[in-house]
């Protein structure tokens, strides 16, 4: 019985060791490159953490927070964990359970031993931790979602009392996850596979969930949801392009695709039901977020493409191995683009140059906003600052913020969507609109030029003390000294407001050359 449990799991042991270990270096090497989104999610956390109120602004009873159960895992985590910074240990954790979940998937349904039934939970192991590094390095809730997709998933195929109340979790991690939620409730439901601990599970998660949403915020509908509907203008062709990272790929993707689809396919008539639940959720996802004309960031593309591609492992023919090799080649296709980003991330943590990073300037403005925000809260706490990108900034200013944006300011939302070109120059630029400015006359504005083209205007017309920075800290090193067009960060004072010009433009220019 040892025998048999080691040639089953000694694979699964190697990977998730080396797995826990290059997600060290890469988090302790490359832990300034977190996504200013992920930001929002810390301070929500802290305040609901320090104040009891899960929150941005701690006097604003609004939901902020897209991935409720994400925020109330980093609340729990800074009280746990006692460290600066528990998120990357909550990544790697989930990181790990999600890849685990994919190779126990794939293993199941291997009926024989040798070779295949190494290579294809090898396979997709390596799928998961792909679509999951930038996501993780990002810090943001993505492999929690990945990670409960898969493990309750593996809980349906193999009938177990957890599997459902797990997908019922992930929709409180990302609210797309009831795509899956509801078609893998509806399966067993039809399996007659419910039994009665699974069931009051389920339905208490989904209540309390719902609950606590209401009993917080009054609603269970995210503001940053209906916020995004009105701040992004997008067509079609645009939503599909973030599908789509290069056209080579793409045309690599149909071509794999379409041979295995005639010879690498099990055509069995019974199919594992997580490869159907799994296909059919990613397929439908992708469609709903090009049918809405969503915004893509780069952490959603995981939620579609990951489970693809472990239907595909799932529903491949691999007891031969021509067929098994197209499903594998597929799979891996479909990740291709994360794959060679990962490779660029895990050489830029060897060489300890996150700088080298293509498009480093992303993280590097974050940088700014955090060193910006930092020196504006110590000169002025009680000013009221507006941004229309409020995450590295809304963690170090820990006063009252505006959001330009409309994500954490619902009153912003009435003066969205900014028309194109006459108020910004593209659809997807989130700026601050002039009537807000006009409306609430903020002690302080803070954006680069290219995300206040017509605030910018307005505040000086208002009488607005405008002073301006370099794009990026000057630590940061960055060789492209570039940003969406972007040529000035700009930091604004009200002249009749509650905080000195003077001393503002000194301790942001202090903070900027440390």
């Amino acid at each position: 019985m040892f025998r048999a449990h080691f040639r089953r799991y000694f694979l699964l042991g190697i990977l998730l060791s080396a797995t826990a270990l290059v997600f060290a270096i890469c988090a302790v090497r490359l832990s300034g490159i977190a996504a200013d989104d992920s930001f929002i999610h810390r301070r929500i956390a802290r305040n609901y953490q320090q104040l009891g109120r899960p929150y941005f602004n701690s006097d604003q009873r609004v939901m902020v927070t897209s991935s409720p159960l994400w925020t109330v895992l980093l609340a729990v985590a800074g009280v746990v964990l006692p460290v600066a910074n528990p998120i990357p240990w909550l990544e790697l954790t989930f990181v790990l359970v999600g890849a685990t979940a994919a190779y126990l998937l794939v293993r199941g349904g291997l009926e024989c031993e040798g070779f295949s039934a190494l290579f294809y939970p090898a396979v997709a192991f390596l799928c998961v931790c792909a679509g999951d590094l930038p996501s993780a390095l990002d810090q943001m809730e993505t492999p929690c979602a990945v990670a409960l997709i898969l493990a309750g998933s593996l809980g349906i195929v193999n009938k177990k009392n957890w599997g459902m109340p797990l997908l019922v979790l992930a929709c409180f991690v990302r609210y797309e996850c009831v795509l899956l939620c509801v078609p893998s409730a509806i399966w067993v439901s039809v399996r007659r596979q419910w039994s009665t601990s699974s069931l009051l599970s389920s339905a208490g998660i989904g209540l309390l969930g719902a609950a606590w949403l209401l009993w917080e915020y009054g609603t269970i509908i995210p503001n940053t949801v209906v916020a995004k509907s009105h701040l992004y203008v997008m067509t079609y062709q645009q939503v599909v392009r973030a599908f789509i990272s290069s056209t080579a790929r793409a045309v690599l993707c149909l071509a794999i695709g379409w041979l295995w689809w005639l010879y690498g396919r099990n055509r069995r008539q019974q199919q594992n039901p997580a490869a159907i639940l799994l296909a059919v959720f990613g397929a439908s996802l992708g469609a709903a977020y090009i049918l809405r004309r969503t915004f893509i960031f780069s952490w959603y593309l995981p939620l579609v493409l990951v489970p693809i591609s472990i239907a595909i492992l799932l529903w491949t023919n691999r007891t031969h191995v021509r067929q098994g090799a197209l499903g594998a080649a597929f799979a891996g296709a479909l990740l291709l683009s994360y794959a060679a980003w990962d490779a660029r991330l895990l050489l830029a943590a060897v060489h300890g140059t996150p700088g080298n990073i293509p498009g480093f300037q992303i993280a590097a403005r974050v940088h700014e906003y955090r060193k910006v925000g930092a020196a504006l809260y110590g000169v002025c706490p009680s000013g009221v600052l507006m941004s229309s990108e409020i995450g590295g900034l809304g963690w170090e200013f820990h006063g009252k913020i505006l959001d330009g944006a409309g994500l954490a300011s619902p009153e912003a939302i009435r003066y969205h969507p900014m028309r194109v070109p006459e108020e910004r120059s593209n659809g997807f630029l989130g700026e601050i609109p002039a009537g807000f400015v006009r409306d609430r006359h903020p002690d302080l504005i803070v954006s680069y030029d290219i995300l206040a083209e017509s605030a910018l205007p307005a505040a000086r017309s208002l009488g607005y003390i405008d002073f301006s920075f370099p794009l990026f800290v000057p630590d940061d090193g960055v060789i492209r000294n570039s940003l969406w067009g972007a040529r000035r960060m700009h930091v604004l004072v009200a002249p009749d407001g509650h905080c000195p010009p003077a001393a503002i433009d000194q301790a942001v220019r202090v903070a900027l050359e440390r």
